[in-house]
C-alpha cells in the first residue's frame, strides 16, 4: 500500500528482542547519484527502550484526531491497533533497533499527521527518519547489499549501487559525495543531485534534459523526466505523468507518488495525498 507513512513500513515487531532475524528487506539505496546517508540526531534511548514500545508510540503519533476522522476509523484505539499491526507486518527483517533515534521519528510523525494532507517530501523524510535510521542493517563496510536495510545505518552506511548495474546490487559504504566533473571511480562515490556517474568517462555528468538523447544504464534523464522509446536509437527524455494522470507505479509520476484506492492496482499521479476512507493510505488505520 501507499503507506500512511513510509515509516509504517519500517516499524518492527520486537516484544522481547531488538534484533529481527532473517534476510534484510525494504527499499532505498544510493545508486551513483543523490544525497549522503548518515546518522540522525539522537534522543533518550530509555524513552522507547525496545521495538514494541516504539511501534506503540508511533501508532499513537499517527492516529491523531484529524487522521481518525479522515480515515473513517471507529476511534483512536482501533486506529492505533491497526497502525501497530501494519507496523509489525511491514517489519524490516535482519535489522537492529536503534533506540536513540526513536524520539526524532516520533516527533516527526506527530508533525506530519497533525494534517490529513501529506506531501511526497514528508513521506520521504519519514522513510529515512522512521525507517533506516530506526532499524540498522547488519552489513558492515564493503558488504554486498541490495537496499539500505542491508547496511548498518548506525555506522552511517548506505547501499551504494553503481549506476547501470545489471544486478541491482551494490556495497555498503559511507557515501563519498562527488561534485560535477569529478571522478566517480571509487565504489563509495555518489554524484550530487542532478548528476550521474558516466560509466564510460567515470566522472559525474549532467543527467539528460527534456528532448535530449538517453539510454537506461548509460545516460539517465533528470528529475521529472523519463527515457521515452528506451532501447531505440531515437530515445529521448520526456516528461513523466503530471498530477491527475493514471499510473501504476510511483516512478510513473512527476510528483513521485501514484496514489491508489484500496485494492486497486491503478492509481492517480499526485504530489501529495489527502487521507480518505477509500485511500490505501488509510487501510491499516480504519481496520480494512
Amino acid at each position: 500500500m501507499v503507506m500512511v507513512a513510509a515509516g509504517a513500513a519500517a516499524c518492527a515487531q520486537g516484544a522481547d528482542a531488538s534484533t529481527i532475524s532473517g534476510a534484510a528487506s525494504g527499499s532505498g539505496s544510493s545508486s551513483g547519484s543523490g544525497s549522503d546517508g548518515g546518522g540522525s540526531s539522537s534522543g533518550d534511548p530509555s524513552q522507547y527502550p525496545d521495538v514494541k514500545a516504539f511501534c506503540n508510540a508511533y501508532a499513537q503519533a499517527v492516529c491523531t484526531q484529524a487522521v481518525v476522522s479522515a480515515c473513517g476509523a471507529k476511534n483512536s484505539y482501533s486506529c492505533e491497533l491497526g497502525e501497530a499491526a501494519a507496523c509489525i507486518a511491514n517489519q524490516p527483517q535482519g535489522t537492529t533497533y536503534v533506540a536513540k533515534n526513536a524520539p526524532t521519528c516520533i516527533q516527526l510523525a506527530q508533525q506530519v499527521y497533525a494534517s490529513t494532507t501529506i506531501t511526497v517530501k514528508q513521506l520521504d523524510e519519514l522513510a529515512t527518519t522512521c525507517g533506516t535510521q530506526i532499524f540498522s542493517g547488519p552489513g558492515e563496510a564493503r558488504t554486498a547489499c541490495a537496499t539500505d536495510y542491508d547496511c548498518s545505518s548506525a555506522d552511517g552506511l548506505v547501499c551504494v549501487i553503481p549506476y547501470g548495474s545489471t544486478t541491482n546490487m551494490g556495497k555498503c559504504y559511507a557515501p563519498t559525495t562527488v561534485q560535477p566533473g569529478g571522478s566517480c571511480t571509487a565504489e563509495s562515490a555518489v554524484c550530487t543531485d542532478g548528476y550521474f556517474c558516466d560509466p564510460m568517462a567515470q566522472t559525474c555528468a549532467l543527467e539528460g534534459a527534456m528532448g535530449q538523447g538517453c539510454n537506461p544504464g548509460w545516460k539517465p534523464c533528470g528529475d521529472g523526466l523519463t527515457c521515452q522509446g528506451a532501447g531505440s536509437p531515437f530515445a529521448s527524455c520526456g516528461p513523466l505523468s503530471p498530477d491527475g494522470n493514471p499510473c501504476t507505479l510511483d516512478t510513473d509520476c512527476a510528483g513521485g507518488l501514484c496514489d491508489k484506492a484500496t485494492t486497486q492496482a491503478q492509481g492517480t499521479c499526485a504530489s501529495q495525498i489527502t487521507l480518505s476512507p477509500l485511500d490505501k493510505a488509510c487501510a491499516s488505520l480504519s481496520g480494512q
